[in-house]
């Protein structure tokens, strides 16, 4: 079997280099840099002097791959439905949205250009493997994702080579554009690495785990043994989450796949691992979680920002979700607008753009529609809090902050709406008031202040568009309702 040429240092989990500009237009960021003293894969000149950003904009979307189970990889593209689709054709819906300074994914897809490797069993009678060819990366990068999670339980679909040639072409993007990854290694050393990308004088830490499916050993790196760090493994978890928090960094952005599939609340593990460990102890900033396959809810737990499932974005592997209701036929790609506040970064303002089509050709909803699945998510959120959201639709004396009233519309017309049941099922939808169901809420600004440590959950932010408004609770250190 041919082999590729490899280089530790070339494969580690975190490589990072900088040789093309990454800011947004929007805020006119410096470019990326790789931190000092992090792991990269090539060389890099001196870079001109950056003036230090005070506005950021990170993108999230969720699991993505470009094929079918145990499809070929081909240059062209992948097939679906009797045809060939472009790699870049293919993004090209929503290819707009990835206007961040950061944009992050979830790579759910072992990466490589070739065809003779061999799938993995897993463990299981008819597993699903997926590769994907080295061209549908670029395509990703192309577009403007430059911070990728491996860790997942597809990284080892075709083994250690497997996972050898996904770290392969990371390493050869990284050498080309400026990305961070992390998540898998040739050791659990690189495994758990943070990556690091620099704006300015910025520094964004990044760090990623994810399930080994069947807690399968010989997937779990080790010492001398290429693999990813298990989720599941509560000394992995922390050794994850440990080195993220002790690397010198402005933010920190934490990437987990773990999840019930199709389930649209967090489990239990979520909210002591994600809310209690990473986010009350180890202060992270930000949490990404995706593998459900739909969204779940989203809040703050104090500083920390938590998006609990970001569902599907682009992937031809997973089923085609519109048959499956209103709760769950949809993924979340988000913006979140960071400030400079006080000398911390902040979520300022949030967005959240439902997509459809994520089997093959993300886009998003009409806007009437994207509103009807803001309501949806905005009611999942509202369950993660103290109950203070629903106790404020409830009551017609209720009152809100001042620019907050669309906020309390949203999650008042998402109880309406019907509640997305936990387990499949979505209960029956009651009355609907006229004023919330006729017309999206109006515009509203954002709070810029910066939150505060705190057990009640409080209406946070708004979005720029009407269809990709985002009401966010504040969490309450308490079991979800």
């Amino acid at each position: 079997m041919r082999k590729r040429s490899f280089v530790k240092a070339a494969g580690a989990a975190a490589g990072v280099v900088a040789l093309v500009a990454g800011g947004s237009a929007l805020h006119g960021a410096p470019r990326l840099q790789p931190c000092a003293n992090s792991e990269f894969t090539a060389s890099i000149g001196s870079a001109a002097k950056q003036l230090d950003p005070d506005r950021l904009t990170i993108v999230l979307a969720g699991d993505t791959g470009f094929n079918a189970k145990g499809a070929k990889v081909q240059p062209e593209g992948f097939r679906k439905d009797r045809q060939i689709l472009g790699f870049a054709d293919s993004l090209s819906g929503v290819a707009p949205d990835v206007n961040g300074d950061l944009a992050f994914l979830n790579l759910e897809t072992v990466v490589t250009d070739r065809n003779d490797l061999v799938p993995d069993s897993k463990g299981q009678k008819a597993p699903y493997n997926f590769q994907s060819h080295p061209l549908g990366l670029k395509a990703l990068i192309d577009t403007g994702f430059n911070m990728f999670s491996l860790a997942n339980n597809h990284s080892m679909d075709y083994g250690a080579n497997g996972a050898q040639e996904t770290l392969y072409h990371m390493a050869v993007a990284a050498a080309e554009r400026a990305i961070t990854y992390a998540g898998i290694g040739t050791t659990l050393e690189e495994a758990t690495r943070p990556g690091c990308l620099k704006l300015g004088k910025t520094r964004v830490a990044f760090a990623a785990t994810g399930i080994v499916t069947g807690q399968r050993e010989e997937h779990r790196a080790g010492k001398d043994k290429t693999g990813q760090a298990s989720y599941r493994d509560p000394a992995d978890y922390q050794l994850v989450v440990n080195r993220l928090a002790g690397m010198p960094a402005d933010y920190r952005i934490l990437s987990i796949h773990y999840g019930l599939e199709g389930r649209v609340v967090p489990d239990q593990r979520q909210l002591k691992d994600w809310r209690g460990f990473a986010s009350s102890e180890k202060g992270i900033d930000l949490i990404v979680g995706h593998h459900p396959h739909v969204a779940q809810g989203v809040e703050f737990n104090g500083a920390s920002l938590i998006f609990y499932g970001l569902g599907n974005f682009l992937h031809p592997g997973t089923a085609e979700m519109s048959r499956f209701g209103i709760c769950r036929d949809y993924g979340l790609m988000a913006k979140v607008h960071l400030a400079r506040i006080q000398g911390y970064w902040r979520a300022a303002a949030i967005e959240a753009i439902p997509v459809t089509k994520t089997n093959m050709h993300p886009e998003r909803f009409a806007p009437e529609q994207g509103v009807r699945r803001i309501y949806a998510l905005n009611y999942l959120g509202a369950q993660l809090g103290d109950g203070k959201a629903r106790k404020a639709c409830a009551s017609p004396r209720a009152r809100t902050a001042p620019g907050s009233i669309a906020l309390k519309v949203l999650i008042c017309s998402a109880a309406r709406l019907g509640r997305c049941a936990p387990g499949g099922s979505r209960r029956r939808r009651s009355r609907q008031s006229s004023a919330a169901s006729s017309r999206p809420p109006a515009r509203t600004s954002p709070s810029m202040a910066p939150p505060r440590r705190s057990a009640s959950r409080q209406a946070f932010s708004a979005s720029a568009r009407t269809d990709e408004r985002l009401e966010v609770s504040r969490a309450a250190r308490r079991r979800w309702l």
